[in-house]
């Protein structure tokens, strides 16, 4: 097994909070660490012909042939002597790793898993399962956020097509310049409340039916729990326990997000045909939560996957309604004795303490 200081590692994707994680988890343990921007990300907002889309389209399901990302990738990989490319988030990368695989065959192709299936369809679903078993022969390695990811991956998704790909289990995390010093502004708040930190805008062209969750939020208000979100036109209804806040870049939002009782981990389960990536995938926002050190609330039911991610994180409130929820967070003294945990146990939720697991595991490929 080489050393991993010995390693030239490529990330590829786009410049989002996950290329940061992965910077924070590398630096210093590898010895050179570049980045090459995916396809999607190398095509910016240049407009594209129709003949370009399909092409597009069609390399998606099988792998990448736009000239430019494919003589800039050739270059980067060769300048910088790369031993390992790291694509990451979910099915995105998956062509551009066949590709670099094409080219580059002696070049170790890594996927690091954080979400998967996109789709919360039938339809979406299918096709993002032939998407991953057609690029299995391409990848030497996939990172998977958890057991229950790695157990699906096996069971439902590759199978046979997986036994020659090389596996670890790796917790996300954001860096630990994310996390605050100290708690700023106010101290615990004195009244039930939660805090949300996913998606309010449901007119977005973006949003998925997971994501609507007015029902909820109204069951919530009419039980007196103050609730705290991102201000949209969806959910400025004025009522007296709805706490509506300005959008926040990601250190404001971890800062203002201490001082509440916990943070929503819900999706809208029941509007999803398929709900494996609910199951499964690890979300952003669970990462942004234990990075503000605040007590999880999540659904008694379901959630596998963000379940064994907050195995060891001390602060979980998981409950089976609204009331039994309200009922536990009217206990003040036990929040407060939460809430000091979480704050602790923000230490091992960090992309530094993860580091080691991903650098021994590259270097055994």
């Amino acid at each position: 097994m080489r050393s991993p200081d010995s390693l030239s590692v490529t990330l590829l994707g786009p410049d989002i909070d996950q290329k940061k994680s992965l910077e924070a988890m590398l630096t210093g343990r590898v010895s050179k660490l570049t980045w090459l921007p995916d396809s999607i990300t190398m095509q910016g907002d240049q407009p594209m012909t129709l003949a370009q889309r399909v092409r597009r389209s069609l390399d998606q399901l099988t792998s990448t042939h736009d000239k430019t990302f494919v003589e800039r990738a050739c270059r980067h990989l060769e300048e910088n002597s790369t031993d390992i490319v790291i694509g990451y988030w979910g099915t995105m990368p998956l062509a551009d790793l066949a590709a670099i695989k094409r080219l580059k065959p002696n070049v170790k192709t890594v996927l690091l898993l954080l979400c998967f299936p996109l789709a919360l369809d039938n339809v979406g679903v299918k096709r993002q399962y032939w998407k991953m078993r057609h690029a299995a022969r391409s990848l030497d390695a996939i990172v998977f956020s958890s057991k229950a990811m790695q157990a699906y991956f096996h069971d439902d998704v590759l199978g046979k097509r997986g036994k020659n790909i090389a596996e670890v289990i790796l917790k996300p995390c954001w860096p630990r310049s994310y996390q605050c010093a100290a708690r700023q502004g106010r101290e615990l708040l004195d009244r039930p409340n939660l805090i949300f930190v996913g998606r309010t805008d449901l007119s977005s062209r973006t949003i998925h039916a997971a994501d609507n969750l007015q029902s909820l939020m109204a069951e919530i208000l009419e039980n007196k729990i103050e609730l705290h979100h991102a201000r949209s036109p969806e959910t400025t209804d004025g009522h007296p326990y709805r706490r509506p806040f300005d959008a926040l870049d990601q250190g404001e939002l971890i800062a203002k997000m201490a001082e509440h009782d916990a943070s929503l981990i819900v999706y809208n389960a029941a509007a999803c045909q398929r709900t494996e990536r609910l199951e499964f995938t690890v979300p952003d926002r669970l990462l942004t939560s234990v990075a503000a050190g605040v007590p999880i609330a999540i659904p008694s039911v379901g959630y596998t996957g963000p379940k064994q991610y907050l195995a060891d994180y001390p602060a979980v409130l998981q409950y089976d309604s609204v009331p039994h929820l309200k009922q536990q967070l009217a206990d003040r003294e036990r929040m407060q004795v939460l809430h000091q945990a979480a704050w602790k146990a923000r230490d091992l939720y960090t992309a530094e303490a993860q580091g080691h697991i991903l650098a021994q595991f590259l270097a055994s490929l």
